[in-house]
């Protein structure tokens, strides 16, 4: 039987080509002569040379070489894709000129010099070519002069032609996926050669013997071979005896060589991943979840390969990803020497390396590797990097705090407006202080709520609400009037003097409530970010109004996560520009 390159057969074997594999495994696995496998390849060279592809273009689509390359390239000018058996088109070009000048089927075959039923065959594919370009059986019937009963006798021959090569189409996909669980044993059979099986199955008796205590020189003479070759094996293996392990049986959760064998073979065929996972009685989701786990690159699927992989990702214990990976391990530890937390560590990267799935890191990650004892990848140094400073995990407490002083005229949280909890209007501020050692120094902090910027007001002498209400206005009279608009503050009595701030600066204070820090969730982020560079329990009076300016600058140049990454100094710009833009 004459099997064809666009057989099963044949797109197995072309696609075993396509992955690597040699002509002799591909035409053993397919079951064919390599002669045959030849054949197909030759076919295949020659249809992407006549589609425009170079010689080299065309090497590399097949994804093989030959020393009959020169051979099928002198047969590329040659080839006609006539039969050597079929009258020549010069002869059905008289015929149809003949046709067209108005004579009858039997005058037009006279001239051109053929029999009447050459001529009826070529109106035959000529009417088929009409009909499959969308043409309408009277225009066809007009064109080719064609009686009722000829036309329509032509066109319940092509519906019947057609059926016959769905249905010869549908049965041939059929065999191919009845026969692809053949094929994936044939495959997998295929890839150990039988020397291979029995040098396995003798070094497999040989150290059964000796588990049975026998020596190296008695086992070899029990299986017939040369102690030497014992002594190999026992250096092979450090001079250990390999504990007997009994093969694992699939539990069937996992996908196993010979499905994925199927899995290649059934996608070369053509058919989906529903239609595969249909075939293997799994669900699509298991299939889709594969290849898209063990496409390589140029988006082959090499079912080996796949196993291989697979294998060696559920193996355990994994290694560390920050201990396996230097390029991130080091990114990480140059931002923590920044300060940057680690959250702000991995939004940046994902940011910055969106295409580079090895830049993938979570926070918990990083505070594993330094905060837990078994954690690996990171030094312990890098702890006192973070925010809090520590070396280990604590849990949270609370501690309880005394009414303090009160402060007149105060106007509560909840009398703010609306709009200043949506984030969407900038000019909405939150304030506090940093106290130095001793109460005696302090840092005016204000954080902007939608940009999330920044100011650092160093106070080295007092906080006074003296002092603190002209560091404020100090800020702010730099700002446009839009970025002016409320200020939100703790109910301590630095804000004594709030009245006089408001009418200075025309922004009205709104007080938070006693004990609730986070109704100042965005100050007091700021504060925590602060610390890192002026820690609790020093003097805050020694750092110059240079020094401050450069850690608000680092600050407001971190990433946050909130704003997807993008930086407060940016955010800020921004909203200044079109805030001037306005008033102009």
């Amino acid at each position: 039987m004459h099997l064809s390159s666009s057989s099963p057969t044949g797109i197995r074997f072309l696609a075993s080509i396509k992955h690597g594999h040699g002509l002799k495994p591909s035409a053993r696995a397919a079951g064919i002569h390599r002669e045959v496998g030849y054949r197909w390849l030759r076919e295949s060279y020659l249809g992407f040379r006549r589609d425009g592809l170079s010689p080299a273009e065309a090497t590399e689509t097949l994804g093989f070489t030959t020393s009959r390359l020169p051979a099928w390239e002198a047969a590329v000018g040659a080839a006609s894709g006539r039969h050597h058996l079929q009258v020549s088109v010069e002869a059905e070009a008289t015929f149809w000129e003949a046709f067209v000048a108005g004579k009858n089927l039997a005058q037009s075959a006279l001239a051109a010099g053929v029999g009447r039923s050459t001529a009826y065959r070529w109106l035959q594919a000529r009417f088929d070519r009409l009909r499959g370009q969308k043409v309408t059986l009277k225009r066809c019937q007009a064109l080719l002069r064609l009686s009722d009963q000829r036309c329509h006798g032509l066109e319940h021959e092509r519906l019947i032609r057609l059926a016959t090569k769905r249905n010869a189409a549908a049965a041939a996909q059929h065999a191919a996926v009845l026969s692809s669980g053949h094929y994936a044993d044939q495959v997998l059979t295929s890839t150990v050669s039988e020397a291979k099986q029995r040098r396995a199955d003798r070094n497999t008796k040989y150290w059964q013997h000796m588990r049975e205590g026998k020596s190296n020189a008695e086992a070899c003479r029990l299986l017939g071979m040369h102690r030497r070759t014992g002594t190999m094996l026992r250096q092979a293996n450090n001079y250990r005896i390999p504990s007997h392990k009994p093969e694992k049986v699939a539990a069937g959760r996992y996908l196993e060589t010979r499905e994925r064998l199927q899995i290649a073979d059934l996608l070369d065929l053509g058919h989906s991943m529903r239609a595969v996972a249909r075939e293997l009685g799994r669900h699509p989701s298991t299939i889709k979840r594969e290849l898209d786990r063990h496409r390589d690159l140029e988006g082959r699927y090499l079912p080996h390969t796949a196993d291989h992989d697979a294998r060696a990702q559920r193996a355990r214990p994994k290694a560390y990803k920050l201990v396996a990976n230097s390029r991130l391990r080091r990114l990480v530890q140059r931002k923590l020497n920044r300060c940057w937390s680690p959250d702000e560590i991995c939004g940046w990267m994902k940011k910055t390396y969106p295409d580079d799935c090895s830049l993938r890191l979570c926070p918990e990650t990083i505070y594993r590797s330094l905060l837990l004892r078994e954690g690996q990848g990171l030094n312990k140094r890098y702890a006192t990097k973070l925010r809090t400073g520590r070396r280990i995990r604590k849990t949270r407490w609370r501690n309880r705090t005394g009414q303090g002083s009160r402060i007149r005229n105060m106007t509560m949280i909840d009398q703010r407006p609306a709009e200043v909890e949506t984030r969407l209007e900038a000019g909405h501020w939150e304030g506090d202080l940093v106290i130095g050692v001793g109460s005696v120094s302090a840092m005016v902090t204000l954080r902007e709520r939608k940009t999330q910027y920044g100011i650092v007001v160093n106070l080295p002498h007092d906080h006074t609400a003296a002092s603190v209400n002209a560091a404020i206005i100090g800020a702010f009279t730099k700002l446009p009037p839009a970025l002016k608009r409320t200020l939100t503050w703790d109910q301590g009595v630095e804000m004594a003097s709030h009245e006089d701030l408001t009418e200075e600066t025309g922004v009205p204070v709104y007080f938070a409530e006693r004990s609730s820090p986070w109704q100042r969730g965005a100050n007091e982020n700021f504060n925590g970010l602060l610390r890192q560079y002026f820690p609790k329990g020093t003097n805050l009076a020694v750092h110059s109004t240079q020094h401050v300016s450069n850690v608000m600058r680092a600050l407001n140049t971190r990433p946050r996560k909130t704003m997807g990454y993008d930086t407060p100094a940016a955010r800020f710009r921004a909203e200044r520009g079109a805030s001037i833009t306005t008033m102009r």
